[in-house]
């Protein structure tokens, strides 16, 4: 995979994370998807951890993991 500026920018790298975790606002939200807009590298590098994301939520569900808070 080709470099993204989240390789090099921790607080891009912070607003990702938020991002896929919907923790946002509206304006900080609407900002990060300009910013994805214009881009491309970055956007497919979002698309793909957005993905992940969901793909390991469905692996998640389907194990039975005791809660480490518990």
């Amino acid at each position: 995979m080709k470099p993204t500026a989240f390789d090099s920018d921790e607080v891009l790298t912070d607003f990702l994370t938020d991002y896929l975790d919907g923790n946002l606002d509206r304006a900080e939200q609407h900002s990060f998807e300009e910013y994805l807009s214009e881009n491309e590298k970055e956007r497919v590098f979002a698309r793909k951890a957005m993905k992940g994301k969901k793909a390991l939520a469905r692996f998640a569900d389907k194990l039975n993991i005791p809660s480490v808070t518990a």
